[in-house]
């Protein structure tokens, strides 16, 4: 186990230096995904009122409304075994986001589509054609609602990163073999 661990570790050191090494050959940095991804989520929460209640507010404030909590409130709603509704609003809206940004950096048309149940246990697919480009399955919700707005704009960009090396390696093979 702790092989693996090692293991584990050493890729994700190598995954690290080959996302920096394509942000820098394709001229998106972590710092303007992450902008280009707050932007984003920011839109699909604007979109995702159809009232317009926050359409006042500022960005960071609409954000921190939607999507984070304190830690004392993250611990209390994995508590229960049920899926709160702030959930049922939250995974949507970023994936959307994840799925938008994606669009502005590949240039290609992208989707997402979540399916979650009572639980909260379930899977987020952003895709293009028939091309899986994310896919995160989550138990009880996790890892949201977020409890720092760092690791919401971290988890973005990693959602960001991963459709960007899959589309790269599926865009060399067949479609029809």
């Amino acid at each position: 186990m702790a092989e693996r661990a090692a293991n584990s570790g050493h890729v994700m050191a190598e995954y690290e230096k080959a996302a920096a090494r394509e942000g820098a050959r394709s001229g998106w940095d972590e710092e303007s995904l992450g902008d280009l991804f707050i932007s984003n989520l920011d839109r699909s929460l604007q979109l995702s009122d159809p009232w317009g209640k926050d359409a006042d507010l500022p960005r960071g404030e609409r954000i921190g409304r939607h999507f984070l909590c304190t830690p004392e409130q993250k611990t209390e709603m994995m508590s229960g075994c049920r899926a709160l509704p702030v959930l049922w609003t939250q995974v949507p809206v970023f994936f959307q986001a994840v799925a938008a940004s994606l669009e502005k950096v590949s240039g290609d048309l992208i989707q997402s589509m979540v399916e979650m149940n009572e639980e909260g246990f379930g899977r987020a697919l952003v895709y293009s054609g028939r091309t899986v480009l994310v896919v995160h399955s989550f138990r009880g919700g996790v890892p949201f609602p977020f409890a720092e707005p760092d690791k919401l704009r971290l988890y973005g960009i990693s959602c960001i990163r991963e459709g960007l090396k899959n589309r790269e390696r599926f865009r060399q093979l067949p479609l029809f073999s």
